[in-house]
């Protein structure tokens, strides 16, 4: 996939899908540069679903030289996840 930044610029990425429990895990392998393993925690509760997001990053002082933009990126992310299951939840009613 190719992420497209606010000034335009195109970043290439491109990822593999380690493994995938429905309902309860994805594990993806992000192979380009700055590879990491994301693994995607799905959690059951009375109120809906808890998601648990952890990033590993193989080279620890890349995470920190990117930690800045990674993390708003991250709560982008979520947020824009939150946002359709809920539009697609209020429409399936």
């Amino acid at each position: 996939m190719i992420m497209h930044g606010p000034d335009g610029t195109n970043y290439p990425n491109q990822s593999t899908f380690v493994s995938i429990e429905p309902a309860l895990e994805v594990v993806i392998k992000h192979l380009s540069e700055p590879r990491f393993l994301l693994t995607i925690m799905l959690e059951g509760m009375e109120s809906g679903t808890r998601v648990n997001w952890e990033q590993a990053f193989e080279v620890a002082e890349v995470a920190a030289s990117i930690r800045h933009i990674v993390e708003p990126a991250n709560e982008q992310n979520l947020s824009r996840w939150a946002a359709e299951v809920a539009r697609h939840s209020r429409s399936s009613t």
